[in-house]
Parts: C-alpha cells; structure tokens; sequence
C-alpha cells in the first residue's frame, strides 16, 4: 500500500519523529510505500487568493507547476498523512499554505472521487500548547476533500527537541503511536468496505442541490456533470 506524508516542516523534530514511528509500525504490518511531501521545499509558494482555481480551474493556479504533483501523490496513494509542529496556536505556515492551495478539491467546489476511499491521519506536536486547534485543522481540510476516515494524535511535549522529552512521557508516546499505527493499518486494509460517513453524505448532497442551481458553464457545475453526480 501507499500512503503520502506531508510534512509541515523540515527540521526533523518531535513531529517527525512520530510519524516515524507510525510508519515503522506500518511497515511492520505489511509491505508499505511512503511518498514524503515537504512543503517548506515542494511547496514554498503561499496562495495568492487570486480565485484562479476556484473560478477557472486549477490548472490556472500561478504556482500548478508545484501544486499539481502533489494533488497527483494524493490521487493515488491509499493513506494520507498530514503532520504539523504548531506554531501560534495552530499548524505551521507552509501546512496552511498547502490547504489553501488545495480548496479547489474541497466537497463545495471540484472534489476528487478518488478521494472517498483515502484513509487520513493527522499527527501534530507542540512545545506548550495548540495540538487541539491543529490537528482541527488539518481534520477539517481532509474531511472537505471527502477522505473517508481520519485518526488524530497530538502532543504537547513541554521540549524544543524530541531528545529532551521526559522519558516517561516518550515511553507512552512511542506506545500510543505504535497503537495508533496498528488501528491506522486495520482502516488502510478495510477502507474500500467501509460506510461512508454521515458528515461526507450530508456535505455532498447539499452541494449538489446548490451546485444544481448554478448557471452553465460554471467550472463546477461542468465538473459535477462530468462525474455524473448532477
């Protein structure tokens, strides 16, 4: 199986350290292929807000030459991911960076059908305090793209690098992750029979009653009836 890691920053510290983990746990259970993201270098462009994507399709995004290999990894892996230190209280810049970029994907405007099956898993840790709001974040993102079920860890380690994490704390978080990895796993491998969610269904059909309404020729609308779903 594949499964895509997106990483919210580079220096390698308690964050990824737990992704670290899960995907040793992962291999562990069976024969994984992991494709790593990471933004601060594949993505370092922010949104414009110019509505390009939104308006006129995402290939007139000013920064597609970035953005579409990593909408392409996402299509075709079977897990997703997101993992991101806080920084002021929420994910890091370039993690947001990379949801803004990817709002043309959400259920409200062009979602991809590839997306319905995707297992996601959010990891974020933090020196004090913001895990909650983080890992809401990046929960909300994949669940606007449709993924069809999302895990989430977060941590606040009161430490600057993983190696000054009290002990006892890092003995648990290393068992709580490997726990995760295993449930993560179980998901990967049942995902294609699993229920849709109550929250997907309900987003979708809203949209398509909305998106019905709009005029011929809009982007999403042709888009919807591409798919058939209109």
């Amino acid at each position: 199986m594949k499964v895509a890691i997106i990483y919210g920053n580079c220096r390698k510290g308690s964050t990824y350290n737990c992704v670290k983990i899960v995907k040793e746990t992962l291999s562990k259970q069976g024969d994984f292929e992991f494709q790593e993201i990471w933004l601060q270098k594949d993505l370092p462009d922010h949104c414009l807000g110019c509505f390009n994507c939104i308006l006129k399709g995402e290939e007139y995004c000013p920064h597609v030459e970035k953005v579409a290999p990593i909408v392409d990894t996402l299509v075709k892996v079977d897990g997703i991911i997101l993992a991101s230190p806080v920084y002021g209280l929420d994910v890091s810049g370039a993690m947001k960076t990379f949801i803004d970029h990817l709002c043309f994907m959400w259920m409200p405007h062009r979602p991809k059908e590839e997306m319905f099956s995707k297992i996601g898993l959010v990891i974020s840790t933090a020196a004090g305090t913001g895990t909650k709001r983080a890992n809401k974040s990046m929960n909300l993102a994949l669940d606007y793209m449709g993924v069809k079920r999302t895990y989430s860890f977060g941590a606040n380690v009161a430490a600057s690098k993983w190696e000054d994490i009290n002990h006892k704390k890092r003995v648990r978080m290393e068992r709580d992750l490997a726990s995760l990895g295993k449930k993560y796993h179980t998901s990967l491998v049942k995902r294609v029979n699993m229920k849709d969610r109550l929250f997907t269904k309900g987003v979708f059909i809203m949209m398509k009653k909305m998106i019905a309404g709009y005029e011929d020729g809009n982007v999403d609308k042709e888009y919807w009836k591409s798919k058939g779903w209109l």
